[in-house]
């Protein structure tokens, strides 16, 4: 037997909000070429899926695009947003070594 899915929850657009979500990639991104260790590039993904779950909570609470029904869903986004933002926080401090960024 599977999982029960939610028909009121559409997975691609969870996918989406989660990858593409310009707070996550602003945030995880500023984080990664910030941070001086390549550990700690998994806590600036994480910095990053927590601004976008919260951007995903304010468009929820005020009623803005389709975000009230993806509100019911908000860890399936926290961990997309965790796995792209590490992803992106590896691309940040990737970047870093070739701008001369900063230690």
């Amino acid at each position: 037997m599977g999982p029960d899915f939610q028909p009121d929850v559409p997975l691609t657009e969870v996918l989406l909000y989660g990858v593409f979500n310009p707070a996550t990639i602003a945030v995880a991104y500023m984080l990664g070429k910030r941070a001086d260790d390549k550990a700690k590039i998994m806590i600036a993904g994480f910095g990053g899926a927590a601004a976008g779950v919260g951007v995903l909570y304010v468009l929820a609470l005020l009623r803005l695009w389709d975000a009230p029904t993806l509100g019911r869903a908000a860890a399936g986004v926290f961990i997309v947003s965790l796995v792209a933002g590490s992803i992106y926080a590896a691309i940040g401090y990737a970047m870093k070594g070739r701008t001369g960024g900063e230690k």
